[in-house]
């Protein structure tokens, strides 16, 4: 199976707790990025700000602690056909970790050899984009 990638979907940075302002002041104000409502159900998990830029996303996550290197820092990539692919990364022995359910889209985490998160998703058919 060839896996179709869409788009690359968003990428997630960390900083301190606390810097909220900092953050909508660089990324809103220095670099002009406009600021999005994350998805429904983040909030229980997460402590994060929305930005969107060239039509993705970057999430910047004030989730301590702040040096966590797990799913905290990553990047997303859109797919199409989401079940197939987990099923073909699982077949060549990729470790596979769960994500947080999410309303608007199947996701989940695969690891690289050296522990960095790449997350998979698909959105559902009335949240996709072009």
């Amino acid at each position: 199976m060839t896996v179709e990638y869409k788009r690359l979907n968003h990428v997630t940075v960390n900083v301190p707790p606390d810097q909220h302002e900092k953050v909508r002041a660089f990324y809103g104000g220095v670099m002009g990025f406009k600021e999005i409502a994350r998805a429904a159900g983040l909030d229980q998990h997460y402590n994060l700000i929305w930005f969107e830029v060239l039509g993705m996303q970057i999430h910047v996550d004030f989730s301590p602690p702040f040096t966590k290197t797990l799913e905290s820092r990553h990047f997303a990539l859109e797919v199409r056909n989401i079940a197939a692919v987990r099923r073909e990364y699982e077949s060549k022995g990729a470790e596979i970790r769960e994500a947080v359910i999410l309303p608007d889209r199947d996701r989940f985490y695969v690891l690289d050899p050296f522990g960095n998160y790449i997350e998979i998703l698909e959105l559902h058919s009335d949240q996709k984009k072009g």
